[in-house]
């Protein structure tokens, strides 16, 4: 019996299970010829999903899912058994409390009394809060600070909450419009 010879255009013969996950089996990945596995191995374009990679913004803030039609909201939505408005711990026990776990409650319990507690008395202690930067700062001791209608530059401690710990900062200008001025009050 003549031996049948296969050209170039010949499929290749079906894989056994166990060659599927071996070189044989990406070797069908290779040469494009299944478009499911195209897409789970090659990914696909980012900018059919409306998505704008050439914008300055983080991703994360406006890309909820690939399946979703609107953009994600700017605020996390907290359910309501997250905003407990209670007196679990009166404010004179507030300055009884560390620098560290006044920040831990203001920063780990958004929308809650506590929060505003915390505040108080991180204000009360001479920090004040940069809306923009997101962070407490307060004047290093024995520093000299220049100050202007507007701002005071000078060496400044500020909370850093990604390494838990103060920073001191030198030749650093505070703009007051930044800072939040008001005092803080639990009602």
């Amino acid at each position: 019996a003549p031996a049948s010879s296969a050209g170039p255009s010949a499929s290749p013969p079906p894989l056994l299970h166990c060659d599927r996950f071996g070189l044989l089996g990406l070797l069908s990945v290779i040469r494009m010829t299944d478009p499911d596995l195209n897409t789970l191995a090659l990914g696909t374009d980012l900018t059919t999903l409306g998505l704008n990679l050439n914008s300055s913004e983080y991703l994360h803030s406006t890309f909820a899912s690939p399946w979703a039609e609107t953009p994600s909201r700017k605020e996390p939505h907290i359910p309501p058994c997250y905003l407990i408005n209670s007196d679990r711990a009166p404010p004179k026990h507030f300055q009884k409390f560390t620098l560290e776990t006044l920040f831990y409650i203001f920063y780990a319990m958004p929308r809650d009394l506590l929060q505003l507690h915390a505040a108080a008395e991180l204000y009360s202690r001479d920090w004040r809060y940069n809306k923009n930067l997101k962070l407490w700062f307060t004047r290093a001791p024995d520093a000299m600070q220049t100050t202007t209608a507007t701002s005071e530059t000078g060496s400044f401690i500020y909370f850093d909450i990604a390494a838990w710990q103060q920073v001191q900062v030198e030749n650093f200008t505070l703009y007051f419009d930044q800072l939040d001025d008001q005092a803080f009050t639990a009602k």
